[in-house]
Parts: C-alpha cells; sequence; structure tokens
C-alpha cells in the first residue's frame, strides 16, 4: 500500500493487538474501519511515540501522488472531517471502505482528547459539576 500524503509504501507495524500500516517519511498511519477506535479506546498515552520506540526509523521507499488523497486499501477518495471537537482534530475518511488516514501528531491527539472526556466523567467530578449547575439553577431562579 501507499502512502495517500506522499506515495510512499506503507509499513506494516502491529500494536495493541492492531495491524496498521505507517509511513515512515511522513509519520502518516492508515487505520482500516474500526481500528482508530480501539487504539483510541486502549487509552495508551504518546502512542505514537511507543510506534517510533518499537519500529524506529528504518529506509523506506518513496513514492509520489497526484491529485487529491486516495485510500491506500480500497482506492477510494479520503474526504476530511471532524474526528473531534473539544480540540478540533481532523482525519482523511475513505468514502469507499470507511478506513482512516491519521497524519503525524493527529493519534496523539485524538487520545488526549479521549483521556480528557473521559477524566472530566469521572464520577466524583461529574458530581460536582452537576452540584454547581443545581446551585447556579437553584440561584436563578431565586431571582425570578
Amino acid at each position: 500500500m501507499k502512502c495517500p500524503r506522499d506515495g510512499t509504501t506503507l509499513a506494516t507495524v502491529q500494536v495493541l493487538g492492531l495491524e496498521l500500516d505507517k509511513c515512515h517519511k511522513c509519520d502518516g498511519i492508515w487505520f482500516d474501519r474500526g481500528e482508530l477506535e480501539r487504539a483510541r479506546d486502549a487509552g495508551v498515552d504518546q502512542l505514537e511515540e511507543v510506534i517510533e520506540k518499537k519500529y524506529g526509523d528504518p529506509a523506506y521507499e518513496e513514492g509520489a501522488v497526484a491529485g487529491y488523497m486516495v485510500c491506500p486499501r480500497c482506492g477510494g477518495r479520503l474526504r476530511r472531517q471532524v474526528y473531534t471537537y473539544v480540540n478540533p482534530v481532523h482525519v482523511d475518511s475513505c468514502e469507499g471502505c470507511h478506513g482512516m488516514w491519521v497524519d503525524d501528531g493527529e493519534l496523539n491527539a485524538i487520545i488526549g482528547e479521549k483521556r480528557g472526556l473521559d477524566e472530566a466523567t469521572d464520577a466524583g467530578k461529574l458530581q460536582g459539576f452537576l452540584a454547581g449547575v443545581a446551585g447556579l439553577f437553584r440561584r436563578g431562579k431565586g431571582k425570578d
């Protein structure tokens, strides 16, 4: 498979029980349908660095691309979409096979946002938040 960003031959990497396809030139990663969610939900901090440490920076076969980004799996067109909303991260999603291309730094940002949202919904924090909202509601209601 070829990198949709620069045409370099993708290398297979194994992490978290997933077989991913990585470009060692631009450090982007291809995720087949459902794999990005599995990697995100595993909660491993700095996963991109974990992959780099395990696989290093080997030699790679450069290539080239012409025109819009094409899915390395099925050849379908990749479309830019927002994947996270608190701190927007955009990924490129295939219209055909629904795989996703994640550029360098985007995987760590996606995992970081998930961790932040998980921490914010921790039972203690959620109870504190709801108590605060209830207090605002009671104070606001008393002014009517």
